[in-house]
């Protein structure tokens, strides 16, 4: 089974098959034969083409050189060579590198995607094999046909060793970046339609027509999560901004999206996003662009949506001239006029064992674009009736010139000054941060004006926005850069040290403890000698397997991988020891402490809302007096679903709109509602609090007070912008006014993912839901098992319900509950990374250390200080864990009968 599996997860190879000699290579992604659209066939046929031509290539160009070459090449059959393309495969994770996941794993494609933005990692990373020899056999022809000059100092750049070299050859022509609008929706509001003149300002007051509640419409659709700067950077531009600068003399990158004009672009993007107005009926909007909407794409397909920002490549055939229009990105305030440029890019894995392997996959990436295979596509797309589609130049080329006439009218000219206005997406040093590090002041920005804290003038707001800017590209340059002084350094590293010196001293102490805690107590009577360990030996003899498995795939690469925490860890070619200052970095790095102090949000709430419910519910359940099957069925039946499935679920009742699920109900609840729920929740609370103060238990007892007192305050934070607008003047107005605000209802829907206040707490509903039913039935089970008569008993000394929770119920089952804390309490710190991950990203302030860490690993290769922030979440973890882990030791295991009888 291991050997099977290797062999359908190794990349290229060569093998002798009934007198053959097969290449087979990896590629990143191949089109899908099943699939019977023109677009899908063309390029099919393509790579069909040259599966068919690459026997007579290899002839002309390899064969004689591979013979005369044996030791270097191999022995094999080189008269009669076959090639076998390979899909690679793997899990698509939202803002995760999965080819670096591949890399990591060791099962790398030979043909990799590159773009721009992370083309840097790839080169000083050392996953890239230098094309210089390949492209020395292109011709100057080859070469001006194939690649934009504008892509060119993407593609020839300086490698580790500070030589220029050539890393990605590109393939379906420059990316140019477009305004796509939808024809009917600007018909049925009566706008008239988009044009190449367009500014900024038409183009806000056209998001403003189209941005209609009753429709359920929207302006423009605007991207959320960790790389919300992709849409940004194309306004920051045509403010006549920049993102990065390169400076020649020092070599060297550096972030500079704070300038004046990246405030006016930011001011001007979170109106589009997050600008108050109202409709008729008085409720309150923000913004008009469907950002937080979890189904853009089906409105932008239902015509809901008015305009989207759009790649477009040489080939138009995701736009349908009937229906939409495209126009450039608008002018800028100043006039300018500029968006992204990018390109598809491919590149050869520098890993690559067999020469022939590698001569095989550059030209499979030679022939997939080269004239011969765009003359099939071309063929094969105006035969099926998509000619209109082509770039009208490859018409024109191959043959159609009755063709070229009907491409739409300007379609041709808007891209390609998309293309000449266009500036490259950034590729400078560690660049693939940009877009996240950019991100933090636009979502800032927007949360400001969500809660109307920016200033109304002008001028003041762009000192504020540029603050925030200023503060992140300071950031930026630190993260991407190491901009650190000397002396700075100096101190993080004796910081650093004198961190990990209480580490090792911690850790002796707590290991001592556990063994302590989990060493049995001297007897005397207990066999000494041979006897003694006759008796265990079997025991050490069970426990051997499960210990060696844990040793190898635990303990020994949890060891082995410390070593990372103090090198700038590489994953090919040599990693450089750096000794303390990964930790040094950790310590001084406010997002990695946000991310910890988020963590112990999402715990709490997991303890609060995920841990004691259940035990609640199964005690009423046990209590009901009929339709007991029933409602184990109702609460039970949300875990059958599978987790993806409720996340997504949830994520279109989080939409943000006035007509979200979610939102229609909480807005058609007066505030009223919410106080009345926090009061008998709060009530719930002091009952219980009354009950233990009167057995003298004061700490429980102020656990339910606090535990009351907040969730009525959470209820009630719901309902203040209602009770508590502000603008009353003084206090005294406020509370003449509260007795009619009690009957209003919220004036604005919540923002349920976007929003600081909701978005952790949103994270936890989905779990609570489908988590409720599989944890009552485990105390249900454990309930059935007490007996009667403590019950009779009870009732026979006056006891209440609740003083049969305190003293029947939970004591009875307190080992299960200690259990599942563990688990729960466990699980709340390791489940946080994938229910945050699908359901934000990590946006609005719910990035958890796990997903931090998951991040920092797996997106941006920083294997050192992810490794050095694993140990100290460690470090952080164990005291908890050693506390519980000496309660376990003190645990004893009775089934009910025994108990009974001891109690006896």
């Amino acid at each position: 089974m291991i050997t099977f599996s290797f062999s359908s997860l190794q990349a290229g190879y060569i093998e002798e098959k009934d007198g053959k000699t097969i290449i087979h290579v990896k590629v990143f992604k191949l089109p899908d034969p099943s699939r019977n659209d023109t677009f899908t066939r063309s390029e099919v046929a393509a790579v069909n083409l040259f599966k068919k031509r690459f026997p007579e290539i290899f002839k002309k160009k390899y064969r004689d050189k591979y013979k005369s070459n044996p030791e270097k090449y191999g022995k094999y059959n080189w008269d009669n060579v076959e090639i076998q393309l390979e899909p690679f495969s793997s899990l698509a994770v939202e803002g995760v590198e999965t080819d670096m996941l591949a890399i990591a794993g060791g099962i790398s494609p030979d043909i990799l995607y590159i773009n721009f933005r992370k083309s840097h990692n790839y080169i000083f990373n050392n996953f890239l094999y230098p094309l210089d020899e390949y492209y020395a056999t292109m011709t100057k022809e080859q070469i001006e046909f194939r690649i934009n000059n504008k892509l060119m100092p993407v593609i020839h750049r300086k490698g580790p060793e500070g030589q220029k070299h050539y890393w990605a050859l590109p393939y379906n022509g420059a990316l140019g970046k477009v305004l796509v609008y939808r024809k009917d929706l600007f018909d049925e509001f009566g706008i008239p339609h988009p044009s190449i003149k367009w500014t900024w300002n038409d183009l806000m007051n056209a998001c403003k027509k189209l941005t209609n509640s009753e429709h359920d419409s929207y302006g423009i659709h605007l991207v959320r999560g960790k790389h919300e700067s992709h849409n940004w950077i194309n306004f920051l531009w045509s403010a006549g901004g920049e993102v990065m600068e390169y400076d020649e003399k020092k070599d060297q990158w550096k972030c500079v999206f704070d300038s004046e004009a990246a405030a006016k672009a930011l001011d001007f993007y979170i109106q589009l996003s997050a600008e108050k107005w109202y409709d008729k009926d008085g409720n309150i909007h923000r913004g008009y662009s469907s950002k937080d909407n979890s189904e853009c794409g089906v409105k932008w397909e239902r015509g809901q949506i008015g305009l989207m920002i759009m790649n477009i490549s040489e080939n138009m055939t995701s736009i349908n001239p009937d229906i939409h229009g495209m126009i450039p990105l608008p002018m800028g305030p100043t006039g300018i006029r500029a968006a992204e440029l990018n390109s598809r890019m491919m590149g050869l894995f520098s890993e690559i064992k067999e020469p022939a392997v590698r001569d095989a996959a550059w030209e499979y990436m030679f022939f997939y674009d080269c004239k011969e295979a765009i003359r099939l596509k071309t063929k094969i797309m105006v035969e099926g009736g998509l000619g209109r589609f082509v770039n009208p130049q490859y018409l024109e080329m191959f043959g159609y010139p009755e063709i070229k006439r009907l491409v739409p009218k300007g379609w041709s000219d808007i891209y390609k000054l998309s293309i000449n206005t266009g500036k490259p997406e950034p590729y400078g040093k560690n660049s693939n941060f940009a877009y996240e590090l950019m991100t933090y002041p636009i979502q800032e920005a927007e949360g400001m004006m969500r809660r109307d804290e920016l200033p109304k003038d002008e001028k003041a707001r762009l000192k504020v926005l540029k603050k925030l800017l200023e503060k992140a590209c300071d950031k930026a340059n630190e993260k991407m850069i190491g901009a650190i002084t000397p002396t700075e350094r100096k101190w993080r590293r004796i910081v650093a040290g004198l961190f990990l010196t209480g580490i090792v001293i911690g850790f002796f102490f707590v290991f001592r403890k556990i063994f302590k805690a989990f060493t049995p107590p001297n007897k005397s009577n207990v066999e000494s000698g041979g006897n003694k360990q006759k008796k265990y030996i079997w025991a050490y003899l069970l426990l051997l397997p499960a210990v060696g498995t844990i040793a190898i795939w635990n303990y020994i690469p949890l060891f082995r991988g410390s070593q990372m925490a103090f090198y700038d860890y590489r994953l090919l070619g040599d990693s450089v020891f750096v000794g303390l200052d990964n930790f040094g970095d950790i310590l001084y790095n406010a997002k990695w402490w946000a991310s910890i102090w988020n963590s112990l949000r999402y715990c709490f709430l997991i303890m609060a809302f995920t841990f004691l419910p259940p035990i609640l519910l199964a005690i009423l359940l046990q209590e009901v007096p009929k339709g007991k099957m029933f409602f184990r069925i109702v609460f039970y039946l949300p875990a059958v679903i599978a987790g993806l499935v409720t996340i997504l679920l949830w994520k279109q009742f989080y939409d943000p709109s006035i007509n979200g699920t979610l939102n229609y109900i909480m807005l058609r609840i007066p505030a009223i509602g919410f106080v009345i729920i926090g009061l008998i929740m709060l009530f719930l609370a002091l009952i219980f609090a009354k009950r233990f103060k009167f057995y003298e238990l004061y700490f429980p007892m102020s656990l339910f007070i606090l535990a009351g007192i907040l969730i009525f305050y959470t209820f009630l934070n719901f309902v203040s912008p209602i009770l508590f607008p502000g603008g009353d003047g003084s206090v005294w107005i406020t509370l003449q006014k509260l007795p009619s605000r009690l009957f209003d209802f919220t004036p604005e829907a919540f923002h349920w993912l976007s929003d600081e206040k909701t978005a952790m707490v949103s994270c936890i509903l989905p779990m609570i839901w489908a988590g409720m039913g599989p944890g009552c039935l485990i105390y249900l089970a454990a309930l059935k098992g007490i007996p009667e008569d403590y019950y009779e008993a009870a009732d026979l000394d006056g006891a209440s319900f609740i003083d049969k929770l305190i003293f029947i119920v939970f004591p009875t089952i307190k080992v299960l509950i200690i259990i599942n804390f563990v688990g729960a309490f466990i699980g709340s710190w390791y489940g946080a990374t994938a229910n945050v991950l699908a359901m934000t990203g990590g946006g609005a302030n719910t990035e958890t250390a796990g997903l931090h860490i998951w991040y920092e690993a797996f997106t941006y290769l920083s294997f050192g200080p992810a490794t050095a922030m694993a140990w100290m979440l460690a470090f952080m973890l164990i005291g908890f864990t050693v506390y519980q882990l000496r309660i376990l030791s003190k645990v004893e295991f009775r089934s009910n009968s025994s108990a009974a009888k001891a109690d006896k």
